[in-house]
């Protein structure tokens, strides 16, 4: 795969409806069942692509070459690749990590890794312009045909101030079927993140966040205004993004959808523990909010009654809730340790560590130095 420069990116990318920013932070898996759920995930993207583009925002050169494998095998989509890495934080005197207690040498960054490529994606959005889309899927986004002329058709639907809306779809399916993943696994991750019997309706209604970090639609019109005002040391990106949208008078809205032939989550989350610390890191996205306890999201929102009912007549979903009710309350309780003792709380994902503190929408983003012993980071998901 070409690795061009953000100039070289945008010529070759223009003329193009739709423009997939594919972020990719670590070479292609190695490990044969990740491989597989990763490459499962990524096929689905660009055979939907029909023609479209791909822009892959790397971490290295190293990772780039190692999606060049998808090249031949889709030669209608124009592939391109990037690097992009956020900036190091120019103070010299921070020391949360020695207040926290960590081992080695650590460097602090202006943003996330997510943060630094997004801001990539949209400025190439705003040299494209014209008529079509960004597209910012996460790895684990499945799409099934016909899924991009109905997001866009439902933008169009819901076009406000002069531009069609950004949109996202939203699936109950967050894990799904692959082989090498056990059924229970599936639906563990899916009852501990569909307990909310009504989130669907409030979706229809825009009762709640439109805008997902599993797969948003933005207009290349909307590109410039979300990275103008968008506040990217947020640590929840993409609320940051729907609260943007809206304050801008453009349409932001999600699509429930309920067929997973059209489009699905696929995670490389093979057991309990992997379920667990899917839960702790969505957890923290939580704490940014003032006065709110731990889990005060969707993920931890209590039964109502229609939870309850259902937890009375099927006792699939009970026996499941149960389980998810007590990651849940281990993650919290991890969670509160480190609260009540350092004041804030921390959750690692890919090569980088983030702090939060409650009520503090700001996220410290901290990488470890290669030389120090291994920190034993989690792999992003």
């Amino acid at each position: 795969m070409i690795i061009q420069s953000l100039e070289q990116a945008i010529d070759q990318l223009k003329g193009s409806w739709l423009v997939n920013a594919e972020f990719m932070y670590r070479p292609r898996p190695t490990v044969t069942r990740e491989q597989a759920v990763f490459d499962a995930a990524l096929r689905s993207r660009l055979t939907e692509l029909k023609g479209q583009a791909a822009l892959f925002i790397c971490d290295s050169s190293e990772t780039a070459e190692s999606l060049a494998v998808f090249e031949p095998q889709f030669p209608a989509v124009k592939m391109t690749a990037i690097i992009t890495n956020p900036p190091l934080w120019e103070s010299k005197t921070d020391d949360t990590p020695k207040r926290m207690n960590w081992d080695g040498d650590w460097h602090r960054y202006q943003m996330t890794d997510r943060w630094a490529r997004i801001d990539a994606a949209l400025e190439i959005g705003t040299q494209i312009q014209g008529n079509g889309y960004l597209l910012m899927p996460a790895h684990d986004a499945v799409w099934g045909r016909g899924l991009l002329g109905r997001l866009a058709r439902f933008s169009q639907h819901y076009a406000k101030n002069g531009l069609p809306a950004a949109v996202s779809p939203y699936t109950y399916y967050q894990h799904s079927t692959t082989t090498g993943v056990p059924q229970d696994v599936i639906d563990l991750l899916n009852t501990a993140f569909g307990r909310d019997v009504l989130f669907g309706w409030k979706l229809r209604f825009d009762r709640v966040q439109a805008f997902w970090g599993k797969m948003g639609m933005i207009p290349f019109g909307v590109c410039a205004t979300i990275r103008e005002r968008a506040e990217k040391i947020a640590w929840e990106d993409d609320l940051e993004i729907d609260g943007v949208i809206r304050g801008a008078g453009y349409g932001v809205r999600a699509m429930w959808v309920r067929n997973p032939s059209i489009y699905r989550q696929l995670l490389p989350v093979f057991d309990r523990e992997g379920v667990k610390r899917v839960i702790e890191r969505t957890l923290h996205y939580s704490l940014n909010v003032p006065d709110d306890s731990i889990g005060a999201s969707s993920l931890n929102f209590p039964l109502g009654t229609l939870g309850h009912l259902r937890r009375f007549i099927n006792p699939r979903f009970a026996r499941y809730n149960t389980e998810a009710e007590t990651l849940i309350a281990e993650c919290c309780a991890v969670i509160a340790n480190r609260l009540e003792q350092f004041g804030a709380s921390w959750v690692d994902w890919g090569a980088y560590r983030h702090v939060i503190r409650v009520g503090d929408p700001v996220v410290e983003v901290w990488k470890r130095d290669k030389a120090s012993p291994n920190p034993g980071i989690q792999p992003r998901n």
